[in-house]
């Protein structure tokens, strides 16, 4: 049945499978060769048993929802598809955090992958590509054999305890530092852990079900395994009076436990969920919840075991909790890739984080509670900003999939571990300072006070310069403003404030018209520059030639003239401040050449790039 079910798998995935010509491989006796780019296998093993076995290190085992799952114990990888060759063991979108790469079995028992983006297949399960410049560890702590379940942080030392699939749990300094000797228990993998409030003692739950009590000073176990759970412990909590252990298993029960006596201190609690992920008190030990494998539910329960409420928005199974100080609000993670803010009172959902890809393992808040921090099997430790709701700089990346994340209680610090067997330790201020407004959260970290940010507001747009109000040429002093004008007389003030009047002869050249004004990127005025003549001393009427001179005064007129503008040839331009009166020019009579006489002298005015003249006789006396 087993084996029909996989070749119907096959022919329905097999134009999903390998997108090119297949290449049927001849049988080989070892694994020394990768199956090359498009080669497509019979559904014919040759490990021992043939296709009526599992390969050997697989593992069938039943799901919470009551499907079969069958794991590659080398990988640590799951398939719900029976491992037989030329079948596709990937089975839903994004189950490899690559694109374009797929999970197959050679004939000789041996998972191995095919990367369509580079047409290469290899025995490694294919990990993005970590970007340039991206953050490092400051230190990254090897010593598992296997892979790493759960991380605890000490507060009195900021020491790391983790626990792992080997069977050890060990103790670290920051800098990776072991300190003591491992201790191994007899029960497989151990999957959970928590710390006594006083940091004296951590209990551990096991792969067998049982759940054992360790000093953590002496290393060594106290007191007998205790029984109850009939599978794997995956969640343990201790309360905050430390009076009592919960514990939640696959078993899909949740047990409380008397710390001193090893026995349970109240009947089983048969939850909904499956498999019991995570268990978590409250703050105040009136309460606690808990998450599981079924529906995506979020259980709150009394201290006595009633279900308060039952708190529902995920859409896949919930992997991890965690409580706000205040109790007022709750975090969960789930396999929907989310991260979710609940209100614990009534369960409203107030925030959703989103980002990662793949499930979100493990969750800790900051001592500050400003960030709360997640793990996910998409490789990735992520840090989000509670304030913001948005992720903190660039995610932390591991080279597999990371199960569990820690905060040290200084918050300094972050530890992540997971399926590489390796445990990273992160400089949360290094990455802080990273981060845009970074200098904000690191203050908070370090108690010191916030200085207020400048933001700088835009200029709105008022038809003039922020600096310069909108008469953008005007003196820009801090001076009274002047009341308005009227209009007809600034009008008028316009029109004759370009005039200039000036005497010349009626045969000299016109000037050329003046040039427009251009305008540049600073909203400043470009034009051809003018030299402005002063004039010395005199009468109005000698200076402007507004009333007829005599023939004595006009030539003594003409000498003064002459030699100021000789003086004042080479002086530079000085621009006026504010707006500036008609110009006036003086007469100039040495240049003049007349075909009326040499008596005449001729006045005019330009405007507008026009000249307008009129001829006054010399004999005219007033």
């Amino acid at each position: 049945m087993l084996y029909e079910e996989a070749d119907s798998i096959t022919s329905t995935r097999r134009g999903e499978a390998l997108l090119h010509s297949p290449t049927h491989v001849a049988h080989r006796t070892s694994e020394k060769d990768l199956p090359p780019y498009g080669a497509q296998h019979r559904q014919e093993a040759l490990w021992e048993g043939g296709n009526e076995a599992l390969p050997p290190r697989w593992q069938q085992y039943e799901a919470s929802d009551g499907s079969t799952l069958y794991q590659d114990d080398t990988l640590v990888m799951e398939s719900s598809n029976r491992p037989l060759p030329g079948v596709r063991l990937d089975y839903y979108a994004g189950h490899l955090v690559v694109p374009g790469c797929e999970w197959h079995i050679s004939p000789l028992d041996r998972s191995y992958f095919v990367n369509h983006n580079t047409r290469t297949t290899s025995w490694k399960k294919p990990k993005p590509e970590r970007p340039a410049g991206s953050l490092t560890p400051e230190c990254i702590i090897e010593g598992h054999s296997e892979y790493i379940w759960s991380l605890a942080c000490l507060k009195a030392s900021c020491n790391v305890l983790s626990t792992s699939e080997d069977g050890s749990i060990r103790q670290w300094k920051r800098d990776g530092e072991p300190v003591g000797k491992p201790w191994y228990g007899d029960g497989g993998g151990i999957c959970s852990m928590t710390v006594s409030p006083d940091e004296t003692m951590v209990v551990c739950g096991s792969q067998d079900g049982r759940l054992r009590l360790l000093n953590i000073k002496e290393g060594n176990m106290i007191g007998e395994p205790w029984e109850g759970h009939d599978a794997a412990v995956k969640c343990l909590d201790w309360s905050p009076n430390a009076l009592e252990i919960a514990s939640g298993s696959q078993d899909g029960t949740i047990r409380r436990w008397n710390p001193d006596t090893g026995r349970q201190i109240a009947p089983p609690i048969k939850t909904r969920h499956g498999w019991v992920n995570a268990v978590k008190y409250s703050p105040q030990g009136d309460k606690f919840i808990s998450g599981g494998n079924v529906d995506g539910s979020i259980c709150v329960w009394s201290r006595d075991g009633k279900l308060l409420i039952e708190i529902n928005g995920h859409d896949d199974v919930v992997t991890s909790l965690c409580w706000s100080k205040d109790g007022a609000h709750v975090f969960s993670g789930s396999a929907d890739h989310t991260i979710r803010k609940w209100r614990s009172i009534d369960g409203k959902e107030l925030v959703v984080l989103g980002g990662h890809t793949q499930i979100v393992r493990s969750l800790c808040l900051t001592p500050n509670e400003r960030y709360i921090v997640s793990a996910s099997n998409d490789y990735s430790v992520r840090i989000w900003d509670l304030k913001t709701n948005q992720a903190v700089g660039d995610p932390l990346l591991h080279d597999d999939e990371v199960f569990a994340v820690a905060m040290s209680p200084d918050g300094t610090f972050i530890a992540s571990a997971g399926l590489n067997k390796k445990m990273c330790v992160w400089n949360l201020e290094a990455v802080l300072e990273r981060h845009q407004g970074a200098d904000d959260g690191n203050a908070k970290l370090k108690g010191r006070p916030v200085q207020p940010r400048v933001v700088r507001q835009p200029i709105p747009n008022t038809g003039g310069s922020a600096k310069y109000g909108k008469d953008f040429f005007a003196d820009h002093s801090n001076r009274p403003t002047a009341p308005p004008a009227n209009s007809s007389l600034l009008h008028w003030r316009s029109l004759f404030g370009s005039l200039r009047f000036s005497a010349r002869p009626t045969d000299a050249p016109r000037p050329s018209p003046r040039e427009s004004r251009r305008w540049n990127f600073r909203l400043r005025p470009v034009g051809k520059s003018r030299r402005t003549v002063e004039v010395a001393p005199a009468r109005d009427e000698d200076r402007y030639g507004i009333t007829p001179e005599t023939d004595a005064e006009a030539a003594a007129a003409m000498q003064r003239t002459d030699g100021n503008e000789a003086d004042n040839s080479t002086q530079p331009v000085q621009p006026a401040a504010g707006p500036q009166a008609p110009q006036v020019q003086p007469i100039k009579t040495q240049a003049q050449v007349s075909t009326s006489g040499p008596d005449d002298i001729m006045c005019g005015v330009n405007c507008c790039g026009n000249f307008f003249g009129f001829r006054r006789p010399t004999s005219h006396q007033s």
